[in-house]
């Protein structure tokens, strides 16, 4: 693939614009931002992304790039599905078709798309489907939500899809198969259609391209399932996709916080009452796929679900999975109707209401346990601590812990402490998913001193006028860091030699001689920018003393520690001589840490 195209998709792409899509980002500097790693767990954020530059690196896992290589880790891509996918967000005509690009997903995606349209245009035109135009009027979905939702109908016949995608379009029936579209037949050669006698909903991935279907069946039998997905396939894994994702996204950024219905209906009905902030889970548990999904746009979820929550195992396996992910969690109570769909159609007004009632999780159990059993009795008491106790001994923080067990206690007229004895039975089990979540993993940590020298190398790139005092206190020979090292001397070297130093004169040199050298340097950058956020020029000036007299105490003690080693050796041989000298320059060091200490 020509760099040109490359160039070209990066000419007409933000690196900020097209990370906000994934994660939520917060200004650091004039030109540069900052979030929450998106690779591995952290609380204070580390991940930097530079305007300027067009780059982005975490300085906690080691992980960075630019725009393409993001698009690839985040999306699981290899670099030409990247490409293309960024190339036609940019508008990018690319030059020629790479063979490695007609690979297996753009196969896939390219025959769910055609299928979507046939099932869309088959709702929308045919005769034979007055009847589910009649049953979306009832269910209240207008023709612009048809529309947009790319409605379809899969009609009664076994190959018609089939027949249409090879015939008509050209595909081969083993990748309809593989595609999800179509099974292998029961008895003989060939394959029938997955879907017949289904209102059809296309899936999208969170760009909004097709990679799959859910079907309801419409049908007057009644051992039909209600619901059929499309099959794990190259391109669908319902673990890791949110139906309405694509249109929702902007808005969740927006609120700050997304809804998560269980139904296609419930989702789509939101969205048509104008409330688009609205996922659907499709009836599963929310799975960490899906969570880290939707942390890319908020940090706070609100679930909405049709059964009693209370004992719903799969919604609880839902909440676990977002407090695991530090998610804020709410419950919306449906007040009319057994879901969303059902109150919309009734008054949309009362759907916004309920979400704005949101409860948190532990109110909510609190509350609606309560009013199930009975706490004036033994049994309903051991009841309802039997559904609460176990959330409590989920909640990390001790103090809120507290709140909700001497709360629990007032309702239970129990003593504190034996509920708070009946929590350390839990914890002390393997029931308590956000406790014994195994450790987050991070990169290797680097040395102190290299971490300190990288700093004030970077604060020397970021703020030139400062580098006379870098170089006045800190000595080449206190950097251990080979690249490190080498970066030191030669910015020590060029800005003694133009008195008319800039940053991009010498990155410019840099980029002649050492492409790795320039890199490493602008992320040296990138790190002083967040470095320096909150300190003013006194506080700046006093980091690069501080630090260089720092790195001078860690050489130092480095070099006593060797000159200890080549006085025992002396003494095993009793080199009397080399002795009495390693013994001298012993103490001329010792006492210049003292004066540095």
């Amino acid at each position: 693939m020509p760099q040109d195209n490359i160039e070209a998709i990066k000419s007409k792409l933000d690196v900020v614009e097209v990370l906000s899509e994934y994660i939520q980002m917060k200004p650091a500097g004039s030109n540069n931002f900052k979030a929450l790693c998106p690779f591995h767990g952290e609380k204070t954020p580390s991940f930097m992304i530079s305007k300027d530059k067009q780059i982005w690196h975490c300085f906690g896992c080691g992980e960075g790039g630019d725009i393409f290589g993001f698009v690839m880790r985040m999306e699981g891509m290899e670099f030409p599905e990247a490409l293309r996918h960024l190339a036609q967000k940019a508008g990018v005509q690319l030059q020629y078709q790479d063979p490695t690009i007609s690979n297996k997903k753009t196969l896939y995606h390219d025959i769910c798309r055609n299928a979507a349209e046939f099932y869309h245009a088959i709702l929308v035109d045919h005769p034979k489907a007055q009847f589910v135009r009649d049953y979306l009027a009832k269910r209240g979905v207008s023709q612009e939500s048809i529309k947009t939702w790319q409605l379809g109908y899969a009609p009664e016949g076994w190959d018609t899809l089939n027949n249409y995608l090879v015939q008509k379009k050209s595909f081969k029936e083993e990748d309809i198969f593989q595609a999800g579209m179509t099974v292998k037949k029961d008895r003989g050669a060939g394959y029938n259609d997955r879907f017949h006698k289904r209102l059809m909903f296309p899936i999208w991935d969170n760009h909004g391209t097709v990679i799959g279907f859910g079907g309801r069946w419409l049908g007057t039998e009644k051992d039909m399932a209600k619901y059929v997905n499309t099959p794990q396939t190259l391109i669908y894994n319902k673990s890791q996709v949110l139906y309405g994702i694509d249109k929702a996204k902007a808005e969740i950024k927006k609120q700050k916080f997304a809804v998560v219905v269980e139904g296609y209906m419930d989702c789509l009905a939101s969205h048509q009452a104008g409330v688009t902030n609205v996922v659907a889970a499709s009836g599963t548990a929310l799975t960490s796929e899906q969570v880290k999904l939707l942390k890319r746009f908020t940090t706070e979820v609100r679930f909405a679900f049709d059964q009693d929550l209370a004992g719903d195992t799969a919604a609880k396996r839902g909440i676990t999975v977002a407090w695991q992910e530090d998610m804020a969690t709410k419950i919306i109570t449906v007040p009319e109707g057994k879901d969303p769909d059902e109150l919309i159609q009734k008054d949309p007004a009362l759907w916004n209401q309920a979400i704005a009632d949101a409860q948190s999780i532990m109110e909510y159990y609190m509350t609606s346990t309560v009013k199930q059993y009975d706490a004036s009795t033994v049994e309903g008491k051991k009841k309802i601590a039997k559904v609460v106790l176990p959330i409590i001994a989920m909640l990390a923080d001790t103090i809120e812990q507290t709140h909700y067990l001497q709360k629990l206690a007032g309702i239970l007229q129990v003593e504190e402490q034996t509920l708070r004895d009946k929590v350390r039975q839990i914890e002390a089990g393997d029931t308590n998913p956000k406790r014994a979540a195994g450790p987050v993993a991070t990169a290797p940590v680097l040395d102190r001193s290299v971490r300190i020298a990288e700093r004030l190398v970077g604060i020397g790139l970021e703020r030139p006028e400062l580098l006379p005092t870098l170089f006045e206190h800190l000595l080449s020979a206190y950097i251990s860091h080979e690249k490190l090292h080498q970066l030191y001397k030669l910015l020590n070297v060029q800005y003694t030699k133009n008195q008319n130093f800039t940053y991009q004169g010498f990155i410019q040199l840099l980029r002649q001689e050492d492409s790795s050298l320039a890199t490493y340097a602008d992320l040296l950058t990138m790190q002083a920018v967040a470095a320096l956020e909150d300190l003013n020029e006194t506080e700046v000036e006093h980091e690069v003393t501080n630090g260089a007299q720092s790195l001078k105490r860690h050489y130092i003690q480095q070099q006593l520690k060797s000159l200890e080693q080549q006085m025992r050796a002396a003494e095993s041989r009793n080199d009397r001589e080399s002795l009495e000298r390693l013994s001298l320059q012993f103490a001329d060091l010792a006492a210049e840490l003292h004066q540095a200490s």
